[in-house]
């Protein structure tokens, strides 16, 4: 017995001992040291000891990765899965991988995601939300109103490093699937909600460090006509003036001089026909055809949609054009292009590519490039739809 413990006894010094280090460190300097670990790591490292579990579930953390630069890009995906109200998360994690390669149905190899992304579902439970009405402000994920046919007032607020959701204060009005676009930590949102009996509440604005709703002032008649009668989708916003496609023509309005004018007579209307993200202030869109264009917010008014350049192979060797389904988000700067097919059974599979972009010197030209291409297994039979967001910590 005594040799045994004496075995033991310097592998049990081993183990301690880092945590003894780190145990003698002041709170600040074993804080500064974590926030420069990957957040995937925390759920692991919280089980080491009390102090690191503190450390690690405090906001503290997490204004400090931001100091030094140390954030990282949490993409979730949602999907709605077959006889279920509720759509089903799934943070996308990065683990090890020496796979460097991918074949995307047949064609040519591109370089695979070293990170080696995988999906873990989520334990978040969600309320019906929709991609349209949902935007990230922060390390928060914002839910606003209610799907279809099921008006609400209510906000759901989705904290991305507890993966908790919390009421957020009501509307003034109830709303299903409103437009809902967000600008300088502000979320404006319009319509979703009859017209005429709420004309004077259809657009109204969230700050989100004051946690409180403003009624901006509402349309005139015509405008409010052309509402009623027509489709219609929030675009923009810029400086709390609203950039609004209308029956494919689109138009400004400014609610704090209750101003609106015709922009153009025929829209794109490429924003009604594809997923689309703001990046640095350029507007990124993938369209039903797999086509990835952008256009520059500073000439919104005389917008001019452009091909990204650089980027024909992926449209080709990965068959984006028979993709049934796209999302696009921001990946830390980067473009991420996310896919789905419908004839490929079973449709548990969704496809990715990032892609990094640069922007020539003249500012007319985005080149885009290619980092890796590769696929993402969900554990489920099948699902419906899907799409993502993204959220920085």
């Amino acid at each position: 017995m005594i040799m045994t413990f004496e075995e033991v006894e310097p592998k049990k010094e081993k183990i301690c001992q880092p945590l003894s280090l780190f145990s003698s460190l002041p709170d600040e300097i074993t804080e500064n040291i974590l926030a420069r670990v990957s957040r995937w790591n925390y759920p692991s490292l919280s089980l080491v000891s009390k102090s690191f579990r503190s450390l690690l579930s405090s906001m503290q953390i997490y204004k400090t990765r931001s100091q030094i630069g140390t954030e990282e890009t949490c993409v979730y995906v949602c999907l709605q899965l077959h006889n279920q109200p509720y759509p089903s998360w799934f943070s996308v994690w990065a683990k090890p991988n020496n796979q460097t390669l991918t074949k995307q149905r047949g064609k040519i190899r591109f370089k695979k995601d070293p990170t080696g992304n995988s999906v873990v579902p989520t334990p978040i439970h969600s309320p019906r939300i929709t991609s349209q009405s949902t935007v990230t402000v922060g390390l928060e994920i914002y839910s606003i109103g209610g799907p279809r046919e099921e008006p609400s007032s209510s906000v759901w607020i989705l904290d991305c490093r507890s993966h908790t959701w919390r009421n957020g204060p009501n509307m003034t009005a109830a709303r299903e699937d409103p437009c809902v676009f967000t600008d300088h930590g502000k979320i404006y949102v319009m319509g979703g909600c009859k017209i005429d009996e709420y004309s004077a509440r259809l657009f109204e604005v969230f700050d989100t460090k004051t946690q409180s709703w403003t009624v901006l002032p509402g349309p005139g008649a015509e405008l409010r006509i052309l509402l009623t009668e027509n489709n219609y989708d929030l675009v923009n916003v810029i400086d709390e003036k609203f950039f609004v496609v209308i029956n494919e023509r689109e138009y400004t309005y400014e609610p704090k001089y209750g101003t609106w004018k015709l922009l153009r007579g025929q829209s794109d209307s490429i924003e009604l026909e594809g997923a689309t993200i703001w990046i640095k202030d350029v507007l990124y869109c993938c369209t039903y055809y797999g086509d990835l264009i952008w256009c520059d917010s500073e000439d919104h008014e005389g917008r001019e949609w452009r091909e990204i350049k650089g980027l024909r192979r992926l449209l080709d060797d990965c068959c984006l054009r028979s993709a049934s389904e796209f999302a696009v988000e921001d990946f830390g700067g980067k473009l991420m292009v996310m896919w789905g097919y419908s004839d490929i059974k079973p449709k548990n599979k969704i496809w990715y590519a990032k892609i990094s972009l640069e922007r020539s010197s003249n500012g007319r030209e985005i080149w885009g490039k290619i980092e890796c291409v590769d696929q993402l297994t969900f554990p489920c039979e099948s699902y419906e739809s899907f799409y993502c967001l993204s959220a920085s910590a």
